[in-house]
């Protein structure tokens, strides 16, 4: 028998984020990135690039086999992974180019740990990491490639209805990181940068870079909000260039 006017359909919700609390819950006590990418959210809510640990093993592989082809396979070269998360792409990275050295570098110390932790369980003289939340401490022309897959970039962006991101990361800031990124690449050197935010092409570093590579998206896969220099929403905008070669000086 139905009762009239049953308030028991709100009710039924009630189950369902009991169990998305519990879930979350047991991966908070279970799950080291999880729990440290969590506490780096509630402690660094604004203008910080990619608070989620969104990461697996050989993610990129038409972009890393592209970048393999460009520098060589057997080259001694040094490589830098800038937001590298738990390191997987580290990892990966020194699959594809076994006599390169290589760096990966995020804000979140957590992220840090459980990196240094794996590297701790295969040993690799070549391969390190440190905290850091910008390529500041990174010398001059250093190296052959720094990748930024998906750091540039906030995930809340992709939120229905959102036109503007300066609630949570400004293109000041991406600007700036580009920037920074170009100092510390070699004349000749790739710049990776994919699932941004931002264009590249709209920075002033840009016109020291030459497009190579240009990756489309896959026809039903997510779209990446793109939004202009005035932290406004570009609709319909989709920005495919993805690797970048340091132009040399000039003679």
């Amino acid at each position: 028998m139905t009762v009239p006017n049953s308030t028991s359909l709100p009710g039924r919700k009630r189950p369902a984020l009991v169990i998305r609390a519990m879930r979350r819950l047991w991966r908070l006590t279970v799950d080291p990135a999880f729990r440290h990418m969590t506490w780096f959210r509630v402690l660094h809510s604004r203008d910080v690039f990619q608070p989620f640990n969104d990461t697996k093993p050989n993610r990129y592989p038409r972009i890393f086999s592209f970048v393999q082809s460009q520098l060589g396979v057997d080259a001694r070269l040094r490589l830098l992974s800038y937001g590298c998360s738990t390191g997987e792409e580290v990892f990966s990275l020194s699959n594809y180019f076994p006599n390169a050295a290589v760096k990966g570098v995020d804000i979140n110390p957590g992220n840090i740990a459980v990196c240094r932790r794996r590297l701790k369980r295969t040993p690799d003289s070549a391969i390190s990491f440190e905290t850091a939340s910008s390529t500041h401490a990174e010398p001059d022309a250093a190296y052959d490639a720094i990748f930024c897959m998906a750091v540039l970039r906030h995930g809340d962006l992709g939120q229905p209805g959102v036109t503007r991101c300066d609630h949570l990361i400004e293109f000041e800031g991406f600007a700036s990181a580009v920037a920074d990124f170009a100092r510390c690449l070699k004349p000749g050197g790739l710049l990776i940068i994919r699932y941004s935010n931002f264009r590249f092409c709209d920075t002033a570093t840009a016109a020291n870079f030459a497009t190579v590579l240009s990756v489309p998206f896959p026809v039903n896969g997510q779209r990446t909000p793109i939004f202009g220099p005035d932290n406004r929403l570009m609709r319909g905008i989709e920005y495919t260039d993805t690797v970048f070669r340091k132009k040399s000086p000039a003679p």
